[in-house]
């Protein structure tokens, strides 16, 4: 006979009935509050660090998945990782574990423009810049 695991509010199963260290949805909810607190700490840094990143999981025995999307960012949070780590524990008042990754899909796709980039695009889409092109002859120099 199949074992039936519990489930939780969220209907996640959980095995051994062991409900989740803490609730991803919970902790992404507070997120924008986390990085305010770590402002006011004077921890503006590693605040600035953790906008470019993102929590993507939560294992039930709390291991928290932080991903960045930038590899900058990325490198200088795994040195702190200690020092993040006791910050988020003490703000969501949670024994959590950090893992912390480098996306580098998302971080091909939100890489800065450079003006040359942002010049081209405007002359393609733009109207008002389009119709100046047109009727005075010309492009973009920057």
């Amino acid at each position: 006979m199949p074992k039936i695991l519990p489930k939780s509010p969220s209907g996640t199963v959980h095995p051994e009935g062991a409900e989740p260290l803490a609730d991803l949805a919970l902790l992404k909810v507070e997120w924008h509050q986390f990085l305010e607190y770590m402002a006011k700490k004077t921890k503006n840094l590693m605040a600035t660090h953790l906008q470019s990143c993102e929590l993507v999981a939560c294992t039930p025995d709390g291991v928290l998945d932080i991903a960045c999307c930038r590899k900058f960012s990325y490198e200088e949070l795994q040195q702190e990782r200690a020092e993040l780590q006791q910050e988020i524990s003490e703000f969501y008042a949670l024994p959590l574990q950090l893992r912390i990754q480098y996306d580098a899909e998302k971080d091909a796709c939100t890489r800065e423009k450079t003006v040359f980039i942002i010049f081209q695009e405007l002359s393609q889409h733009n109207q008002v810049i389009r119709f100046l092109v047109t009727e005075f002859g010309g492009e973009l120099v920057y």
